[in-house]
């Protein structure tokens, strides 16, 4: 605290907010800070709205500047005395609504002392746990009596209970009338005692001494107006009074930011807050000014200095952990149980691991693994984190009793054996030379840390499951701060300037796309905004506003991971808040939460365990035994050939185009290159061309120089390079005797390359280097190198983790590729273009995709036979779960549906709804009745009527099971079905574009497949052209055409400015990008997305030389290509002389005057093998659409010739 100038007259501001009032403050807390230090204040408050958000962050960074802080907060509180019923009461004597009642109310509160802290912790919290209105956190009176000791309250603005009482004693006609007069009106002296009841209460609650009048006056006028009877009212009933400028900015200047953020807040614009506001004067005004505004009571401002000194005492201890208590149900102590389940634990991972290599450990192997454990139990005994490892063993434990699928490790968590035998860890340490000081370092004591991977959609349960064991109260998730960031900031302010939505999306689409960036390095890295603003002056101001309120907190939000468990309450140790009234919401976000020694334990969600365990159950089920994944061989050849191949698509980390890249060059034949992998494909080694060193390493094309021979047997499994922190760590140790906790702050010092520490462990590494005889120039080559290295070394233990479940996944692929592409796909069905990838993968592995069926399908993907992938049935969009299982329990009793008409007896389809059923013939599910779709969907309005009578009808008993359909509905004839199952598929080309529309891929057919054989001149398929230009020499190309689909364009601007418009095109089972360049195409014009077209151009290799590159010249569409080549069609039919060929004759007819047009039909009759040529082509004449040629071949069974041109 400073005390070294007498302040007794001056000035403290005691109702500041900052940005933690989220969007109603723009003061940060640093600024703030600095601005009451330059100002020579000893003491500042932070009052922020109904929380206590940034309570450390600026009782920390006040402490730094040796400024006293004033903890507190303006709160949100019920009526004590102007009730629901007390207004109801005396509706009659209350004013008009020009003079509003407040409720809740508002009133300021400031912690004394330490005591007075963390009453004020629990009265926030109170605020989130107890009644809210409309989510407003609101303390109740009894809250205040409960946590009221050692706390100074104001009677906060015109919006707290004293001022809205005082208001009422008021009189409307005289203003100027002594609120207390000798002879009150019978309405003032209930108003009177109201006020008297409501000084009463809170003065009972805070002392008469520590229950202050609040003064502000911020130029509004009912601030002015009420200001002499607020002194008068806390004069009468002996109460203090106090000044305050509630402060929302620092400087007059920022006042027009200040509404800005308040607009988008609430959501209004610039002019809505202008009109509301008529004063500037919200900030942090100085001494001068505030002496100025209240010379009328002095008392006011020599009171703040009187308050804060109060408020001097208050201390938060930072130096000790909260970790629950562990019911250990034994006289154990932590240290004893944890030893003793660490040995058991090894005893087992031993035994398993004896019984996987068909051999027994030797003594020496067996010694290193016990030696380990030995070290690790004394180094977390001394440390005292027992409890912490078996919190951790618990809670993972339980998961996988409840078969909820555990990640293998993840940090440096999985270095330790200790987790390893606790079965916290699933990956060996030893044999990877992973480090447990790199997790636990006894030369600098912080908590352990383990990161915990659960299946994404179970993570819950075992929170769940702390919450249950240790309390409610005790366990709470963290919460994190969302910020206006470059481009949201500047679309938000824009909303709230009245911009156009298409004026700040053009503008803010010229923002580089890189993460992080802000608005600043924006404006430096694309000079095309600058223009934009120099051009548009409400984009100029639109970007300065912005720039001013970059970085505010503008919403909370939950930590996706992060979980805290306590040996007390949470309001013991911080405020906490709820969204659902149960579970609870650190008010601190993380680092301030660790400070008050709350230990964080991160429940991870990893979609990909799901995947393995969902793979998993179906291998069992397809071998009829239990496959245990963690049983595997980690040195299959068969798998490593399949990565090296560049098959890569699905397998965890390793699908990225990069990433793909790296492993075809890379070529991993091991488990340790697989480790190596996801250690190199991150931006330092990629940028740094240490990738490329590693893989000519690897394969023998550079020499592998050890600078040391102490260096070879640590560097040897990554050629001779410094890939991990952890060899860092073994160099020290190796070469410098440092220990490896020594050395592990030897890397730490590297990492953040600060230069007075990194002088310091230079010396102490080139002393023990001397030790062991390294002389001075190559010490210092060595220090230099694993300086350069530490820059972008990896964390193993997280690389071998990870690169376990990695191994895992292409196991699965390879040889359950099935099973495994039937989870991926369960659990990415949501996700459309996923889904594609994923079909199209299945069809390179040669996997038969079985289009959705109510017969057959399942809710998820599924495996009906080796080598078939069934389509789920929840993957058809817009089809609910429930009422899959609707269908599929009927099934599961009655078998397969076999018509329409079974479908509508068995299920009641007014339940299951017009659109849904729409959607299931749309997705090919309802194929098996032999209908076209189209015939489907217009009988489905009958059809459901239908339904819903019968059942209705059922249910009372009145109609049979066997009443005939065939009235109600338009269903085909016997015949007729007979002809439409013979003459091809039930669906058409139409219907293909529906089946994708809610499939999101082509299943049961592909557009193109239809007209193969009217142009078989441009039959190539894509699948070839890669072994074309495999041989081809630098900038050779090949003319190719063929015929496809578009399913997706784009246009970007490369980095040299040059449009770009990138087409994809299409076929059955494969695509290809192609390219034009602005100034190479002006001419070329690409048809709509889903045209079928003949696509033109050269091909080429690409610069990574794993596939074509296409450059466009021509696209075609295939109708108009047709129309103008083809001079008739031919149609051949087989006549038997039965009623299918009048029924057949029916559909070619209506068929041919659906589509009429230009081109002449050539008709000939096959009358056993006799010619017979109909005269047809002046009396019919077609349209050569799409639609047409694909349902005339559909029903001519193809037998369709083209006479062209």
């Amino acid at each position: 605290m400073n005390t070294n100038s007498d302040k007794s007259n001056h000035f403290c501001h005691l109702h500041v907010h900052t940005e933690y009032s989220m969007m109603d403050s723009t003061i940060m807390i640093k600024d703030l800070v600095k601005t009451a230090k330059n100002r020579g204040h000893t003491h500042i408050a932070m009052t922020d709205h109904g929380n206590l958000h940034g309570a450390i962050d600026f009782y920390l960074t006040a402490q730094k500047e040796k400024i006293t802080p004033i903890i507190g907060c303006e709160l949100f509180c019920q009526p004590f005395v102007l009730n629901y019923k007390f207004l109801k009461e005396h509706k009659d004597i209350l004013p008009s609504d020009d003079k509003k009642i407040y409720n809740p109310f508002h009133i300021v509160v400031l912690a004394k002392n330490t005591r007075g802290y963390h009453n004020l912790l629990k009265l926030v919290s109170q605020g989130y746990i107890g009644d809210k209105l409309k989510d407003i956190p609101v303390v109740s009176y009894d809250d205040f009596k409960k946590y009221g000791k050692d706390l100074i309250a104001l009677s906060s603005c015109t919006r707290g209970e004293f001022a809205n009482l005082v208001k009422l004693l008021k009189s409307k006609n005289d203003p100027d009338e002594l609120l207390f007069s000798e002879s009150p009106s019978p309405q003032k002296i209930i108003f009177l005692n109201a006020l008297r009841n409501y000084v009463e209460k809170i003065t009972e609650i805070f002392g008469p001494d520590h229950y202050y009048v609040e003064l502000i006056d911020n130029n509004l006028i009912e601030q002015k107006l009420l200001l002499p009877s607020l002194v008068e009212a806390a004069k009468y009933f002996s109460l203090p009074i106090v000044a305050s400028a509630d402060a929302h900015y620092l400087e007059p200047e920022f006042a027009n930011t200040h509404a800005l953020a308040l607009a988008i807040k609430n959501g209004l614009t610039m002019r809505d807050i202008r009109e509301r506001m008529h004063t500037s004067r919200f900030h942090l005004c100085s001494d001068e000014e505030m002496t100025s505004i209240f010379s009328r009571w002095p008392e006011a401002i020599t009171n703040t200095q009187r308050i804060a000194e109060e408020c001097s005492d208050v201390f938060i201890d930072m130096g000790t952990y909260h970790l629950p208590k562990i019911n250990l149900g034994s006289k154990e102590n932590p240290q004893q149980a944890l030893e003793r389940l660490s040995r058991k634990g090894l005893e087992l991972r031993l035994s398993t691991l004896e019984k996987l290599n068909q051999q027994p450990l030797n003594e020496k192997e067996k010694k290193s693994y016990w030696d380990r454990l030995d070290f690790e139990i004394k180094i977390i005994s001394q440390m005292g984190f027992c409890d912490y490892f078996l919190i951790v063993q618990d809670f993972i434990c339980w998961a996988k009793d409840q078969n909820i699928p555990v990640g293998p490790g993840r940090g440096s968590g999985a270095g330790s054996l200790v987790a390893y035998s606790l079965k916290i860890t699933d990956i060996d340490p030893l044999p990877y030379n992973l480090i447990f000081e790199r997790f636990l370092n006894p030369e600098r004591v912080s908590m352990p840390d383990f990161d915990v991977d659960f299946c994404q959609w179970r993570r819950e349960e075992v929170i769940q499951y702390c919450v249950d064991k240790y309390g409610s109260n005790n366990v709470a998730q963290i919460t994190t701060f969302g910020k206006m960031q470059a481009k949201g900031a500047v679309k938000s302010v824009g909303r709230a300037l009245n911009l156009s939505f298409l004026k700040l999306d053009r503008f803010t689409k010229l923002f580089p796309p890189d993460l992080g960036i802000n608005l600043q390095q924006v404006l430096e890295k694309e000079p095309l905004i600058q223009q934009e603003m120099d051009r548009d002056e409400s984009l100029n101001e639109a970007m300065n506003y912005a720039l001013q309120l970059e970085g505010l907190i503008s919403h909370t939000s939950v930590h996706a991971a992060g979980l805290v468990m306590s040996d007390k309450p949470m309001t013991d140790y911080l405020p906490i808040y709820t969204t659902d009234g149960k579970s609870y919401i650190t008010q601190f976000e993380m680092k301030p939460t660790e400070k008050v020694g709350l230990v964080k334990f991160d429940f991870l969600g990893l979609k990909t365990l799901t995947v393995i365990a969902r793979a998993v159950d179906l291998v069992s089920k397809e071998t009829n035994k239990k496959f245990d994944i963690s049983q595997i061989p980690l040195a299959d050849n068969k798998v490593y050939q399949m990565l090296s191949k560049g098959i890569t698509c699905g397998v965890f980390q390793c699908e990225s185009l990069g990433m793909t890249q790296l492993i075809k060059k890379l070529k991993p034949m091991c488990f340790e290159e697989i480790i190596a992998l996801v250690a190199l494909f991150r931006p330092g080694p990629l940028g740094s061309g240490m990738v490329d060193d590693f893989i000519e390493r690897k394969h023998g094309r550079q020499a592998i120089v050890h600078l040391h021979p102490l260096l070879e047997p640590i560097l040897k499994e990554t050629y001779g390079m410094i890939l991990y922190q952890e060899q860092v760590q073994k160099i020290a140790a190796t070469l410098a005797n440092y220990s490896l906790g020594e050395a592990d702050l030897l890397r730490r010092a590297m990492g953040k390359k600060i230069p007075e520490e990194m002088a310091k462990q230079k010396t102490r590494f080139m002393e023990g280097s001397q030790k062991n005889k390294i002389p001075d120039a190559l010490a210092e080559e060595i220090f230099d190198l694993m300086a350069e290295f530490a820059k972008y070394g990896f964390n193993k233990s997280h690389s071998a983790a990870y690169g376990l479940i990695s191994y895992q996944t292409a196991y699965l692929k390879c040889y359950y590729p099935a099973q495994y592409m039937a989870a991926i796909m369960t659990f990415d069905m949501d996700n459309t273009d996923k889904v594609k990838r994923y079909v199209e993968e299945c069809k390179q592995l040669q996997l038969e995709i079985l289009p959705p069926n109510i017969n057959r399908s399942y809710i998820d993907f599924d495996v009906p036979q080796n080598n078939q992938v069934g389509f789920a049935l929840a993957a058809i969009k817009g089809v609910g779960e429930g009422i899959i299982k609707t269908l599929l329990e009927e099934r599961e009793i009655g078998g397969p549906y076999t018509s329409p008409y079974h479908l509508a007896q068995r299920v009641h389809l007014g339940k299951l709804g017009k659109k849904t059923l729409e959607l299931l013939v749309q997705s090919g599910s309802c194929d098996d009745f032999k209908i076209s779709r189209k015939k489907m969907i217009s009988i489905i309005p009958k059809l459901v009527k239908y339904s819903t009578e019968y059942h209705e009808s059922k249910s009372q008993g009145q109609r049979g099971l066997f009443d005939d359909l065939e009235e109600t509905t338009d269903l085909p004839s016997v015949q007729e079905e007979e002809v439409l199952s013979s003459i091809g598929s039930v669906w058409s080309l139409s219907d293909l574009f529906e089946e994708r529309k809610v499939l999101g891929v082509f299943l049961t057919g592909h557009p193109i497949d239809y007209f193969k054989e009217d142009f078989s001149q441009f039959n190539q398929t894509i699948e070839s052209f890669l072994p074309m230009v495999k041989n081809f020499k630098p900038r050779q190309k090949k003319p190719v055409s063929f015929i496809s689909l578009i399913a997706a364009q784009n246009q970007r601007r490369t980095k040299k400015g040059t449009l770009m418009t990138s087409v994809r095109f299409e076929q059955s089972t494969s695509f290809l990008e192609g390219v034009i360049f602005e100034n190479q195409g002006e001419d070329i014009e690409i048809p709509e997305t889903n045209t079928l077209v003949i696509a033109s151009g050269n091909i080429e290799k690409s610069m990574n030389e794993d596939s074509v590159r296409f450059q466009i010249t021509n696209v075609r569409p295939l109708e108009s290509t047709r129309k103008e080549r083809v001079k008739a069609i031919n149609l051949r039919l087989l006549c038997q002389l039965s009623e299918k060929e009048n029924f057949l004759a029916k559909l070619i007819k209506e068929t041919i005057i659906k589509y009429p047009g230009k081109t002449p039909i050539k008709l000939s009759i096959d009358f056993k093998s006799i010619i017979i040529h109909l005269n047809t082509e002046q009396e019919y004449k077609v349209n050569l659409s799409n639609n047409f040629m694909s349902e005339i071949k559909d029903i001519t069974k193809n037998e369709v010739a083209i006479d062209y041109l």
